[in-house]
Parts: C-alpha cells; structure tokens; sequence
C-alpha cells in the first residue's frame, strides 16, 4: 500500500509489516551478515554468513585481507536476501555496517568501488609500526593537549599514530580519501565517501564534541583535512546499494544506512537498560571495553592518567569507557595448545576452570605485553604471580583460565569503580554485559563477586542488534524516543542474571 505521497509505505504501515535488513558485522576475529526481522514487537536475528577474519602479512606489515572479507560479506548480502524470502518478505529493506575501530584503507580519486580503488594494504592496528610514534606525536603537541582536544587515551593504534607512521601520504593522488573499515565497505556497497561519527571518535584526530576534525592533530601527524570524507551521523543514509553490484547478487538497489559503525556503539545501543541515568556496561569480546553511557566527555586530566577514553555513541551520547584485553587471552592461549596439537573446547575448558581451585595466580588484563599474537600462554604464564604465597605457575589450561578471568574479573571492579569516580556517578546497582563474552557464566560470575553488584548478561548479538535497531528506526519501523531500542531489545532476548553471593 502507498503511503499519501504515492512514494512508499508510512511509518506507521512498515512498523506494522514485518521488515527485514541485514547487519554486517565485522570482528576482528571473525565476521558475520546476520539477516534482522522485525516483526510483532520484537528483533528476530537469523546468521545468513559466518566467516573467519585474519591476519596476513603483507609487505612486512599484519593487514587484513580485504579482498577475502569483501567476498565474504557479498555473499552474506545474497545469503540474507534468499532468507529473507523464506521468510515471506519481499528482500532487504536496507544494509548497515559495523567494524571494529582505527584501521583504516585508502582509496584513490578515480576508484569506482570495485577492484583497483584500494592503495596498498590495510595495516592491522596490531601492527608494530607505531611503535614508539605516540612519543614521538607527543613532542609536537603534548599528550594533555591531545586529550583536552579529543577525550580519547593515547592507545599506540590509534589512528592518529597510524597516520603518523604512514608511509604512503606523501604520494598519494589529488582527491584519495582515507576511509575507516566500515565506511569502507560502505564505499564498495555504494561508491560513496564518508566517515561515520561513532568510528571517527576513536581517531584520537576528532574533536570531543564529535563535530570536526581537529587541524592542529592532523598537522601534527602529517595528515591534510582533504584526506578525509565528511562526516556522516548514525541513522542517516549513505546511499544505495551500486546497480551492477546489486544485479549481481540479487538484491536490488536498496538503501545503506550509517549506523553505530563503531562495533562498540552498536553493542552499548543494544544494552538491554530499563532505566535512565548512566548505564554500566562491558562489551565482551576479543577486548572487554568497560565503562558508562554519559550525556557529555570526561576530559579531566584525572580521566587521562587513568587511561580512559571518550567515544561517541549514537544519539550524542558518550561512551566513558576502559579498553582491557578480555576473550583475546583465551581465545589466543587455546590457539597457541591447538597448534601444539591439542584439542581443546572453549565449554569443557571453562568447565575445568570453574571446577580449579581459585584465588591462585593474578595478571594485568590490561599490559601491553598482552597485545600481539602468538603463544599467549606461554605469555600469561610467565606473567602470573602467584597468591597467598604460592611459588609455582599455572600448571593446567584450566588453572591458567581461571587465572585469566579472576584477573578479568578484579580489573573490571578496578575500572568501573574508577569510572563513576571520574564522572562523578554513583555506582550503578547492575552492570550489563553484552557480546559474546556474555555468555561466559564463570566470567559473569566472578564479575558479579568481585563488584558486588548484579551482572545482567545478554544479549550475545548486541553489536547486531544495535546495528539492525538502528535501521529499522531510520526505516520508520522504530519510533524515534529516548529508550524505544532498548525496550525492544528486552522483548526481543532472554537475559541471565547473576546476583553476588547466589
């Protein structure tokens, strides 16, 4: 049915009819295309695609393989179109796109989305060439300076430093345009160029207010204002799927909508809050970031020390949050016993752990030691230092596990303690974990011990979630009301709850 100007259905007539889109959500680990129905009252996620993420190397530097992923997500859009056709709908009503933060590709002034518009490679922010940049930036303006301007911690990945250790500004054509990964993808989708606000807020280049670049940081790491695309806000429309891309997969030229292209945004949207006031929250995943939901940026020179960030959240919210390194320790250690050729399954091991003596061995989550690949175990092994005067190191992967979440586990009270500290909050009566790592129920457990507090734990597809919400908002399927998300996003899961001392 036509709405009255004969151009569509109204907003009232889509919420009323089942509407499915597709999220792209891209890990750093893995990826996936998930296919969202909205449908009475609730989010129904159906996995269309998943796929590995890796790096490679690539002329001496960790990159992604873009090449691979774009395939990989070409073929999730045509997955989810055929499932959405099974189930009943008439395809895709729009497309979003999530990533993970800070990496970045270039593409040249006559690219035309498809092969060849990419220069060089996309260098991984576990790279090793901004080692030592972030020292080097901070003689040309200070790192006070640097956070009074943008909110954001001096990680040594930050965009910022990328772009400082960047070989290839210097000759690059007239008109290239730095594109953040899921803006990137947005380019190949649509053959427009922007840069979503969420994601530019972790450049450590954006002002704290999230309106525009800062000149004084981007000539401080070489890099000119007209590299970069203008800024687009979550909800708006990027453009269209390209009409030879769409023909060729079969789902017509439908529309791409910027979301929370920052993973960590999408995720927070989805926390399944029933109140107002700030919200604590862990987005558990490869990182656990931890922190609160804010209306404005913490830019104390306390914040700083203390090694948190200021990230724009959708709708002009901020996310005051800590970066530690969380399900990375994990999932890395077992990578490291399966390539010694062991057979090891992540719910038996967690079982072990949980069954371990506790209380046994600590480390710092958040040591940069911690952030590269390779035999992490052998890693957190050597870093364990032994409690109550124990002389040994973890000797089993299951005490090693428990030692890796009870030093999770202490850190996130440390953290969020420090958080509603520096905005002057008291501390929340719950703390919601979302991700995947919300469905570790010893992690989830020792969390709530250790604070003291209820831990509410779900949903898993956060970042999904909060990617297809925020579409069907922009759809009109969603009213446009502080807290309509959320409300959805309770019906539409079934969430844990673990209570200190149960």
């Amino acid at each position: 049915m036509a709405g009255p100007t004969g151009a569509g259905p109204t907003g009232a007539e889509r919420a009323a009819a089942p509407l499915g889109v597709a999220a792209v959500d891209l890990g750093a680990t893995s990826g996936r295309v998930m296919l969202g129905v909205l449908e009475d009252g609730r989010i129904d996620l159906v996995p269309a695609h998943r796929f590995e993420n890796r790096l490679v190397e690539r002329d001496g530097h960790l990159s992604w393989d873009l090449d691979a992923l774009w395939a990989e997500i070409r073929q999730g859009l045509a997955d989810a179109h055929d499932l959405a056709l099974v189930r009943g709908l008439p395809g895709l009503a729009s497309i979003g796109v999530d990533s993970w933060a800070v990496d970045y590709g270039v593409v040249g002034p006559d690219g035309d989305a498809g092969d060849g518009a990419l220069i060089g490679e996309v260098v991984a922010y576990r790279d090793s060439r901004t080692d030592g940049v972030a020292e080097r930036v901070a003689q040309q303006v200070s790192r006070e300076r640097q956070f009074a301007l943008t909110g954001i911690a001096q990680q040594p990945f930050n965009t910022a430093y990328q772009l400082a250790a960047e070989d290839r500004l210097t000759d690059l054509p007239e008109g290239s345009t730095l594109l953040l990964v899921p803006d990137l993808v947005g380019f190949l989708l649509t053959g427009r160029r922007r840069t979503e606000r969420t994601n530019a807020s972790t450049t450590g280049l954006l002002a704290a207010d999230g309106e525009d670049w800062k000149d004084e940081l981007l000539d401080a790491v070489g890099a000119d204002r007209s590299l970069f695309a203008p800024l687009i806000h979550p909800g708006e429309q990027l453009g269209t799927v390209r009409p030879e891309l769409a023909e060729r997969l079969g789902i017509g030229e439908v529309p791409v909508i910027a979301v929370g292209s920052h993973d960590t945004a999408s995720a927070v949207l989805a926390v399944p809050s029933p109140g107002t006031g700030p919200v604590a929250y862990i987005s558990s995943g490869t990182w656990s970031l931890i922190g609160l939901e804010l209306d404005a940026p913490v830019l104390t020179e306390e914040a700083r020390k203390a090694g948190f960030t200021n990230e724009g959240g959708v709708g002009g919210t901020v996310r005051l949050l800590k970066n530690v390194a969380g399900m990375w320790l994990v999932s890395e250690s077992i990578r490291q016993w399966e390539e010694d050729g062991a057979h090891v399954d992540l719910a038996d091991l967690l079982e072990a752990a949980a069954a371990v003596p506790g209380d046994r061995f600590r480390i710092d989550p958040t040591d940069p030691d911690f952030l590269a690949p390779g035999r992490m175990a052998d890693r957190v092994t050597a870093a364990a230092r032994p409690l109550a005067g124990e002389d040994e190191a973890p000797r089993t992967p299951a005490q090693l596990v428990r030692c890796i979440l009870e030093s999770l586990a202490e850190t996130y009270r440390e953290e969020l303690h420090a958080a509603c500290r520096l905005a002057e909050v008291p501390l929340p009566e719950r703390l919601h974990v979302v991700g995947g790592g919300s469905r570790n129920a010893l992690l989830n457990r020792l969390t709530a011990e250790a604070l003291g507090i209820d831990v509410v734990a779900g949903p898993m597809e956060a970042t999904a979630l909060g990617n297809v919400a925020l579409q069907c908002r922009a759809l009109g399927a969603i009213a446009d009301e502080p807290g309509a998300i959320r409300e959805l996003v309770r019906a539409s899961v079934e969430l844990e709850e673990f209570v200190p001392g149960a």
